[in-house]
């Protein structure tokens, strides 16, 4: 658990890859929790990260900076932008994904389903290539993700539907066996917006470690 930033009305954290961003049925050591013990105070928990992404998260140390920030979330004018590795090659060096997805409760997967379905919800993200790598496994490309939509599982099922899946996503790469520990290759890269009190932009990054982001050390670097 790393701090980025701290002052008295929120707080910018990195999230280790495989610990709940918040309590779960498993009972093990939660993000908001350890940052709750650590600060002495109830956080207010402004969005979610899947427990097998890492990456920086923020929170809200008062009521009044999480309603604004609620709201700037609300509006899509807080940033999110994402690493990942990709199994294969995106279909151009910049562009766009929109569908429509369902997600489903009992098996807590998501699906890309047609717009009249009832129950879609539309979810849409900018992509940059930033490498690719051949390897044994076929080409894998070092992307940045910017999403426009908050939805479930959002990069991993448009991602998986368009050719490309997430490297070590079990759930919805289907190279990826189900048995056995991997880790996603998805990572809570930055986070932009503006301050609550002060109203100046912040932005707070934080650089993915391990495979497959090693074979990308050199373009890593250059962010």
């Amino acid at each position: 658990m790393k701090i980025l930033y701290e002052d008295a009305v929120m707080l910018a954290a990195v999230k280790p890859q495989g610990m709940p961003a918040q309590a779960d049925k498993t009972g093990d050591l939660d993000l908001l929790s350890a940052l709750e013990e650590y600060t002495g105070q109830p956080l207010g928990l402004l969005h979610r990260l899947d427990r097998p992404v890492g990456g920086v998260m923020l929170f809200a140390k008062e009521k009044r900076a999480e309603a604004f920030l609620a709201k700037e979330i609300q509006e899509h004018r807080l940033k999110k932008a994402y690493l990942t590795v990709l199994c294969g090659r995106l279909p151009a060096a910049e562009g766009g994904l929109e569908d429509y997805l369902l997600k489903n409760a009992r098996t807590n997967l998501s699906e890309v389903v047609s717009k009249e379905r009832k129950g879609a919800k539309r979810a849409a993200l900018r992509y940059r290539r930033l490498a690719e790598e051949e390897t044994e496994q076929g080409v894998l490309t070092l992307a940045e993700i910017e999403l426009e939509t908050g939805r479930h599982h959002q990069i991993r099922v448009q991602t998986a539907h368009a050719g490309v899946p997430i490297w070590g996503d079990k759930k919805y790469n289907k190279g990826v066996p189900k048995r056995g520990k991997t880790e996603i290759a998805l990572w809570s890269y930055r986070l932009e917006g503006i301050h609550p009190d002060t109203k100046q932009p912040f932005s707070f990054t934080a650089k993915p470690e391990g495979e497959p982001f090693s074979l990308f050390s050199e373009e890593l670097t250059e962010l």
